[in-house]
């Protein structure tokens, strides 16, 4: 983000060029003092641009700076200055170049016996590594960062140490650690009354209980991450809380309070010219119109933000766009392009190592191979997807493709392959106490036993979907599975069974005007 730079911050960098232009003038000699005094005006004029948010120009001054530092051997200035070119890089998201810089700036501050410029060093290290993904060295240096914070008794900056040391957890989907590092970080936030790290901290615990799925205690933290900004007023930071809450309202199904969240956080990021953040909810509103069914929408919000990502170099963010936009071809029936969005994507994955990731593409990738019914490759796709699935320990996302490789056998009429999958479908659901998703496993183990004329074992599997789609309310798949039973009497020659249940079925079709069905249950019972 370019932010418009203040009249103040504006009167300074004027007044600092002309102090580097009298320093330039042929009355200045080129003594030692001099130069101290050139280098620290270069260094002042980098950190103004940086603050700035204009990387390019902070670092034209700023290596200029450096080398005067370097031949002056002022070890504590040059610290400084290492420092500033590692934020000059990290600005520009070259997080390498950036490491490079503040590793340059630790090992001076360790030289000068400076723990202060060590935690800083750590820290920003810590960050650069956070942002390549590489969570195990981040947490390294966070590590160490906690360690010299305590051997000084600086308590207070324990509190954003934690707090990246949860954000790494929630990367790693270690979310139970994530709280603890979150809540150690808010207790000494209080403690302080630090209420704008209060804030933050407090949204990430609200991220962290949606991804555990503890809705509310989601939407109370969110709202009081939201109160405190607004205390503040932190308009600015709100976008992000308003965001999340959007992605709150759209996991909850209440898509009207998504929209509203999602476009209050675009206006916000749109205000402030945060064209990078902007993505972020692009996304999300793609998301949701897709959910919506409003593919050709969802596809401008992802095109939207994949541009952005694009411009800003984000590599990795790009991926999930792909894959969406792969969701957004497939139903569109665009089968070429959703293949290439998802190729797209699952290289991206495997370049940043996120095999997490990669298994819901590689899952998506089945599903198409599938539609285009060729079982061999869906079928490989989705072996690849819950492995990955079984090594991440992600039990509840295993019952999706362990679904889909049942029909995937089913369809190349390998029953008992496909009932043993449906069966490891069926252990995970009672296990979460997935009803809904029970009803259909049933409703396929039926088709399944009926396919090898176990019809009595069929009826059993019917009916146990047919009470809980009463239970649920779902009338239309009632219709499907009245109807399945039906046929399952026909074949045991109880006629009177199988007309009450091709009558149930056809109530129900008339009742949604479901004219084809009607007709196909009109047969069934010689009408």
């Amino acid at each position: 983000m370019n932010r418009l730079e203040s009249p103040e911050e504006q009167e300074q960098i004027e007044f600092l060029h002309r102090l580097l232009m009298e320093s330039n003038s042929t009355e200045h000699q080129t003594t030692g003092e001099n130069l101290r005094n050139r280098s620290d005006i270069l260094y002042q004029l980098g950190v103004a641009y940086l603050r700035n948010e204009e990387p390019l120009k902070a670092r034209e001054y700023l290596e200029e700076a450096e080398k005067i530092a370097d031949e002056s051997q002022d070890s504590s200035f040059h610290a400084e200055v290492l420092y500033a070119l590692g934020d000059s890089y990290y600005q520009q998201r070259q997080f390498n170049a950036a490491i490079a810089y503040y590793q340059k700036y630790l090992t001076i501050s360790q030289q000068l016996q400076n723990p202060r410029g060590e935690i800083t060093a750590l820290f920003e290290l810590g960050n650069a590594y956070l942002y390549l993904r590489q969570f195990t060295q981040a947490a390294t240096f966070y590590q160490q960062c906690l360690e010299i914070e305590q051997q000084i008794g600086d308590r207070y900056s324990y509190a954003s140490t934690y707090h990246q040391l949860g954000y790494v957890a929630q990367n790693l989907r270690e979310f139970e650690e994530a709280r603890r590092y979150y809540q150690q970080a808010l207790a000494i936030e209080i403690e302080f009354d630090a209420r704008h790290s209060l804030a933050s901290t407090y949204h990430q615990l609200g991220y962290v209980a949606q991804d555990l799925q503890e809705f509310e205690e989601a939407r109370r933290n969110y709202q009081q991450a939201l109160a405190l900004k607004i205390e503040f007023g932190d308009r600015f930071s709100s976008a992000s809380t308003y965001h999340h809450l959007g992605m709150l309202a759209h996991e909850l199904r209440e898509f009207e309070e998504a929209r509203c969240y999602y476009q209050q956080a675009l206006a916000i990021k749109i205000e402030y010219g945060d064209r990078n953040s902007q993505a972020t909810t692009y996304q999300g509103l793609g998301m949701l119109a897709y959910e919506l069914g409003e593919f050709e929408e969802a596809r401008c919000y992802y095109q939207q933000a994949l541009a952005i990502y694009i411009e800003y170099g984000d590599r990795f963010s790009q991926a999930r766009v792909h894959h969406n936009l792969g969701t957004v071809g497939q139903r569109l029936r665009e089968f070429e392009e959703a293949h290439r969005d998802y190729q797209q994507a699952l290289v991206i994955y495997i370049e940043f190592a996120d095999r997490n990731s990669s298994a819901g593409t590689y899952h998506h990738l089945g599903m198409l191979a599938y539609e285009l019914r060729e079982f061999e490759e869906a079928r490989r796709y989705y072996q690849q997807a819950l492995a990955i699935k079984i090594e991440f320990g992600d039990r509840n996302s295993q019952a999706s493709t362990y679904h889909e490789l049942g029909r995937v056998a089913q369809e190349l009429q390998e029953f008992e392959e496909a009932r043993r999958y449906y069966q490891q479908v069926l252990a995970i659901n009672i296990e979460f106490g997935d009803r809904n998703s029970q009803a259909v496993i049933y409703y396929n183990l039926g088709r399944v036993a009926y396919e090898l004329q176990e019809f009595e074992e069929s009826r059993r599997n019917y009916q146990e979907a047919l009470a809980i789609y009463i239970e649920c309310g779902d009338r239309n798949s009632q219709a499907s599975t009245y109807q399945k039973l039906g046929r399952v009497a026909q074949e045991l020659q109880e006629f009177e069974e199988a007309r009450h249940n091709h009558q149930e079925a056809l109530a129900i079709y008339i009742e949604f005007g479901d004219r084809n069905s009607q007709a196909s249950t009109r047969h069934s019972l010689g009408i």
